[in-house]
């Protein structure tokens, strides 16, 4: 009997650890903001692109892409529309 108790607590600890990592998972996805083309890409284009898509407490980054470089808008929360 002690050893399905002790089972049973080492499921749940196991289920509750993967419920909090899913959420800390989610949270980060969803704060990472958005990334675009933008040519040229540089500091002040990308900072107009992200300010011009109504993004409050941005930062931006430059990236090289596939064909063009790509702009990111990195939030601490979600954008407004």
């Amino acid at each position: 009997m002690a050893l399905l108790v002790k089972l049973g607590t080492s499921v749940l600890l196991f289920a509750a650890l993967v419920v909090a990592m899913s959420f800390v998972l989610f949270s980060c996805s969803s704060a990472a903001g958005h990334c675009s083309p933008v040519v040229p890409c540089n500091a002040t284009t990308c900072f107009e692109y992200c300010q011009k898509n109504n993004y409050k407490n941005f930062q931006t980054s430059c990236s090289p892409g596939q064909y063009y470089p790509i702009c990111c808008c990195w939030t601490r929360g979600a954008a407004l529309l």
